[in-house]
């Protein structure tokens, strides 16, 4: 029994899935996590991990998990916390523990931080601190199911000051039995805390876990795929350990629940059987009771009527509540107020990441909107404060990055908005995005195609790159061109510079280089950074036009003073290499410098072959050349993985002593991601090491590739 510090010390404990027998009958397996969010810490109190504790718990419990969700740890219940794992998660299919707050690495250890936890000290620090090895200690043995350790946990903390204490976390070997551990970030950085409502790493991973038919690995590398993608390449998920089994998720709805998909209508596709097929296994009543009120005509009212009922005498009879139902932290709630006494200089600022850098002044958003009978009140809706595309010209608000779309809100709050406004095209438009992004094609087409029967350009675009890159369907390149025509002549700079890419490829086109750079022009007449970027690449390339050094670094800087960040990386390396520009190493190193923090790919790249030789006034560093390049790599430059292998084969970063074998890893992986040379690096430098050495390396790789992708 757990004792009263737990029942204290956690505002509650939701434990799902008791009395929902249409959950139960879906998952023959048990599945069972352990959900702690510690945000109210004193020394440094973080916004997020409540929300993102309560996300994950969410959809955990849909997906037909028994979850128990503790809020702010204290030290006195770190015992009673070790018995609810045990009791809980050993003897489960799938165990799941997750942890968003403070964390510390202190001897290689890593440190789970209460919120009381005294930071006077390293010393004090590492007493009060939970042991991560110690909590994998309790089920690394167990022989049922595979347990997994999910860790959101690598914030900036002030506590780190202190001698051997480090921020981030250290890699942590999980041990035997099928146990794996996520990170949030990679080893010794610091993961985004968010400046919305999630981190983006709880909101990839929500989006992933709810994404049909992936298993452990798929949904890792999605998730990893995702934060990569939300922060600009600035924090890379991985994870560690091995399982076996192949566990899915998240079946197809169909197959596990005998519910009936949306179907086709003589009207088209519903959004009450769109949404009813993401919220028919809510753990939140309000779910039906709202759906019940605003489709009172649908064939699932009284099935949603019935759930709320059910659920709501369910979770009385338990008193598992301390503060209400489990429910999501709703944006709305949070900052769209009006009338209210709040502060008017609280804010809001949208989450936004990708090749263009856009400041946050451009992103801030007020907690209480002007009661004005025509202005952003009156226009503004739930969803476009989830699901607003910041490349959509139309939108209403600055908007959110794909990877930073919490989708299982998303989707609740695009539904019942579109269903007030049924033919509003910025809606449709939106709740095919959300679509979209949760990996619903062909869903998300059918709203596209209606907003875009309605000029609306940003759902012509989308349909365009879906069939571009095989989105749902197979490529079509004419296809994706005819969208990017339409999109074109309703002003869309984002399409006419696709529609100058698809000259400059011969994709659905003819290839006229000539042609592509016309539009290239055209969208750059209007300011539009990409299209800036494409113009200056022609003219460093001579792709279309006469090759000119000056002009493509004039052109790079134009678009890098609007923050699009490939520019500014190849603005850099225009200076590093005097080629436009007069040569200038230390303003070169800065740019690259800015970029590489943005999250660039290409820019770390450059700085490690100026660091590996070195300048006149910059001595050669190959130690910082090697972070430099791993970084590159981790954030999907394939070919710094070669470079990494011919520097490691050579001893370029050990004072030339070579290292054979991650020589051999590092060029194994670059040809498994077919990278150029690739093949040539791993076949020189096989010659150089045993058979034995070479397969052992060669499984490494293919781990390495199933956990974590390319």
């Amino acid at each position: 029994m757990l004792s009263n510090h737990l029942r204290r010390g956690f505002l509650f404990a939701f434990m799902a899935a008791f009395g929902l027998l249409w959950l139960a009958e879906a998952h023959a397996e048990r599945r069972a996590a352990v959900v702690v969010g510690n945000g109210d810490y004193a020394f440094a109190p973080l916004t997020n991990p409540r929300n993102d504790a309560k996300l994950i718990a969410n959809t955990l419990t849909e997906l037909g998990f028994n979850v128990l969700l503790f809020y702010d740890v204290k030290k006195a219940a770190t015992k009673d916390l070790k018995d609810a794992i045990a009791a809980h998660l050993v003897g489960a299919d799938m165990a799941i523990f997750y942890y968003a707050g403070h964390a510390l690495q202190f001897d290689r250890q890593n440190l789970l931080l209460p919120v009381d936890t005294a930071t006077s000290s390293a010393k004090k620090i590492v007493a009060d601190a939970m042991r991560l090895n110690d909590l994998i200690d309790i089920v690394k043995d167990d022989p049922v199911g595979v347990k997994l350790f999910i860790l959101d946990a690598c914030r900036s903390n002030p506590a780190a000051k202190d001698k051997g204490l480090g921020e981030g976390l250290a890699y942590t070997e999980s041990g035997s039995g099928q146990v794996l551990i996520a990170f949030a970030t990679s080893a010794g950085e610091v993961a985004y805390d968010g400046t919305g409502i999630n981190s983006p790493y709880s909101s990839a991973l929500a989006n992933a876990l709810q994404t049909p038919d992936l298993d452990v690995y798929d949904t890792f590398r999605t998730v990893r795929g995702d934060v990569r993608q939300a922060t600009g390449g600035f924090q890379i998920p991985w994870i560690t350990g091995s399982i076996e089994t192949k566990f899915v998720f998240k079946h197809d709805g169909a197959a596990v629940s005998g519910a009936p998909a949306p179907v086709e209508t003589s009207g088209g596709l519903t959004i009450d059987a769109v949404l009813w097929a993401f919220i028919k296994d809510s753990p939140n009543p309000d779910d039906f009771s709202r759906f019940a009120n605003v489709f009172p005509q649908s064939r699932f009212a009284p099935e949603a009527t019935e759930k709320s009922k059910v659920q709501l005498a369910s979770l009385s009879e338990r008193g598992a509540f301390v503060s209400g139902p489990l429910r999501s932290a709703s944006i709305e709630d949070e900052i769209l107020v009006v009338g209210e006494s709040q502060a008017a200089s609280a804010e809001f600022v949208f989450q936004q990441a990708g090749e263009r850098a856009v400041s946050e002044t451009f992103r801030v958003w007020p907690s209480v909107l002007p009661d004005t009978q025509k202005g952003m009140k009156a226009l503004v809706t739930s969803c476009d404060l989830y699901a607003a595309d910041p490349n959509d010209p139309q939108r209403s608000v600055p908007g959110v990055t794909n990877g930073l779309v919490n989708v299982r809100d998303a989707l609740r709050a695009c539904g019942f908005d579109l269903a007030a406004d049924i033919n509003n095209p910025r809606l449709q438009f939106q709740f095919g995005r959300v679509l979209e992004i949760a990996r619903r094609y062909d869903w998300a087409e059918h709203y596209y195609e209606l907003a875009g029967k309605q000029q609306y350009s940003a759902a012509l675009i989308n349909m365009g790159y879906m069939a571009r890159v095989g989105m749902g369907r197979e490529i079509d390149y004419g296809r994706a061109f005819d969208f990017y025509v339409r999109a074109a002549a309703l002003g869309n700079l984002r399409a006419r510079t696709d529609i100058g890419s698809a000259y400059i490829a011969g994709q659905g086109v003819p290839k006229l280089p000539e042609e592509g750079v016309l539009w290239y022009r055209l969208a750059a007449s209007s300011g539009w950074a990409n299209a800036i970027t494409a113009l200056g690449d022609a003219y460093r390339l001579g792709t279309g036009v006469k090759q000119d050094f000056v002009q493509a670094a004039s052109l790079y800087a134009a678009a890098a003073d609007t923050g699009q960040i490939d520019a500014m990386a190849n603005l850099g390396q225009s200076y590093l290499a005097g080629e436009g520009v007069k040569k200038d190493v230390p303003r070169g190193l800065d740019l690259l410098q800015r970029a590489t923090e943005m999250g660039n790919r290409y820019a770390p790249y450059f700085m490690a072959q100026l660091y590996l030789k070195g300048d006149r006034k910059l001595a050669a560093d190959p130690r910082r050349a090697l972070t430099l390049l791993e970084l590159s790599a981790n954030r999907g430059n394939e070919y710094a993985y070669v470079r990494l292998a011919w520097g490691h084969r050579d001893g370029v970063f050990t004072g030339g002593k070579p290292n054979l074998q991650r020589a051999y890893f590092n060029a194994s992986l670059a040809a498994r991601l077919r990278a150029d040379q690739g093949e040539q690096a791993k076949a020189e430098i096989a010659e150089k090491i045993n058979r034995a050495t070479r397969a052992k390396i060669d499984t490494e790789v293919e781990l390495f590739i199933k956990q974590n992708g390319p």
